[in-house]
C-alpha cells in the first residue's frame, strides 16, 4: 500500500527536512503523524502525493515508484489518493456539489454518474441540503466535510489528511473524526498528521512521530502521552 524506504528530502537552501525515513503503511490502518512544527511532517505528506520528489530513497504508494514516475502519471496516481487540508481549499465560486464532482469531471465521468456519487458521499458527510450551498456560506466545520467528501468522491484506497481538525472547535472536531472512523471502517487506509493529543488518545490508532526529519517513535493503538503541540485556534461549527 505505502512504502518508504531510506527516504531522504534536502531543500535547495541545504535545510534536511527528512532523514533515511523507513516506513511501510499496510491497507487499512488509520496512522496518527504527529510531531512539533517543523519536524517534517508537512514533508512527508507532500512526498505522498507527490508535491515533492526525494532527494534519495524509494516511495511506492498504491503500486506506483513516487521518485521514477513521470509528470504525465502523477494523476493516475492522485486519483488514487484522497487528500484533505487543514484550511480546506474548496473553490469559492462553485456550489458544495460542484466543488465534489470537479475531480470526477475531470476524468470523464458522466453527468448522472457524478450527480449519483456527489448525493452519496454529501449523504456520508452529512451534508445532503448543502449541495446548492457555497463554500462561503458554510460554517467551518461544514467546509472541512465538503473538503472530506471531494477527496472521498472517488473512492481512494488512501486518504492523507492534514491537520484536518486544527482550526475547528472540540465539538466540530469530533464530529469530523467520527467520518474519518466511519471511512476508515469501510476498508480506506487513513493518514493524519495532527497536533491534537486528546484525539490520539481517545481514539487510539498507529501513532508514527517524526523528529528533526526522523521517526523516532512507531506505536501499535493504546494511550500516546507524548507531548504535542496543541496549540490550535477554534471555529465556530
Amino acid at each position: 500500500m505505502l512504502k518508504l524506504l531510506n527516504v531522504e528530502k534536502r531543500y535547495d537552501n541545504g535545510v534536511s527536512a527528512l532523514k533515511n525515513v523507513t516506513l511501510t503503511v499496510e491497507q487499512g490502518e488509520f496512522v496518527y503523524l504527529v510531531g512539533h512544527s517543523g519536524a517534517g511532517k508537512s514533508t512527508l505528506i507532500k512526498l505522498m502525493y507527490r508535491e515533492l520528489v526525494p532527494t534519495s530513497g524509494f516511495i511506492q504508494i498504491n503500486n506506483f515508484d513516487l521518485r521514477q514516475m513521470k509528470e504525465r502519471q502523477v494523476p493516475q496516481l492522485r486519483r488514487t489518493l484522497g487528500v484533505v487540508f487543514q484550511d480546506f481549499k474548496l473553490l469559492p465560486k462553485m456550489t458544495v456539489g460542484e466543488n465534489i464532482g470537479y475531480a470526477l469531471q475531470v476524468i470523464g465521468k458522466s453527468d448522472s454518474e457524478i450527480k449519483e456519487a456527489v448525493e452519496q458521499v454529501l449523504n456520508d458527510v452529512g451534508l445532503e441540503k448543502q449541495a446548492d450551498h457555497f463554500p462561503n456560506e458554510l460554517s467551518g466545520g461544514q467546509q472541512q466535510r465538503v473538503a472530506i467528501a471531494r477527496a472521498i468522491v472517488n473512492r481512494p484506497k488512501i486518504l492523507i489528511a492534514d491537520e484536518p481538525t486544527g482550526n475547528l472547535d472540540p465539538q466540530t472536531t469530533e464530529g469530523i473524526m467520527d467520518i474519518l472512523q466511519r471511512i476508515n471502517n469501510r476498508g480506506t487506509t487513513i493518514i493524519m498528521a495532527t497536533h491534537n493529543q486528546q484525539i490520539v488518545d481517545e481514539l487510539p490508532h498507529r501513532v508514527i512521530e517524526i523528529s528533526e526529519g526522523q521517526i523516532i517513535r512507531d506505536e501499535q493503538g493504546g494511550q500516546y502521552t507524548h507531548e504535542l503541540d496543541n496549540n490550535q485556534t477554534t471555529s465556530t461549527r
